[in-house]
């Protein structure tokens, strides 16, 4: 492998444990749902299915692909693989930020890059690191690093 190059690959125990609440949840539900009297209950038991459903789509193509790099860090640009790829030029990048949001008691970390723009308000790339193998403070300060090399090399010519 290139030296220039970090990749960042997913966990698999995480994802497994993942898959599972997810499965028994749906397990349970459509146990309440057997028991259910009124039609609001079992419409809302309906919509938690939907979502276990999907879930466990998004869970399961995580695991199937955990042996693909999630983030690969190059020299002069960073490769994300979420539900969708995004590819930032690190010479783009002003500032990354390790962020943290609690929902509903869980806490989800994510790397935001802010990147140059010469309008009024810098875009914002969020890079969501659920699952994700790596030292979030390595991988800013890595990000950091090599966006101001391509900076500085971007400048000369």
């Amino acid at each position: 492998m290139d030296a220039s190059r970090r990749d960042y690959y997913r966990q698999a125990p995480m994802l497994q444990r993942q898959l599972g609440a997810l499965l028994a949840a749906g397990v349970g539900v459509s146990w309440l749902m057997s028991f259910a009297v009124s039609r609001w209950l079992e419409l809302l038991c309906v919509a938690l299915l939907l979502l276990c459903g999907a879930g466990v789509f998004i869970v399961s193509a995580r695991l199937f692909t955990r042996h693909h790099p999630t983030i690969s860090l190059f020299n002069d640009r960073l490769w994300f693989r979420g539900l969708r790829e995004q590819v930032v030029m690190l010479r783009n990048v002003r500032d990354a930020r390790l962020v943290e949001s609690h929902v509903a008691g869980w806490t989800r970390r994510s790397i935001q890059l802010r990147l140059a723009d010469d309008g009024d308000e810098p875009e914002r790339v969020t890079i969501g690191l659920d699952a994700v193998e790596a030292d979030p403070d390595e991988v800013v300060g890595l990000i950091c690093e090599r966006a101001a090399l391509q900076r500085e090399l971007s400048a000369v010519r």
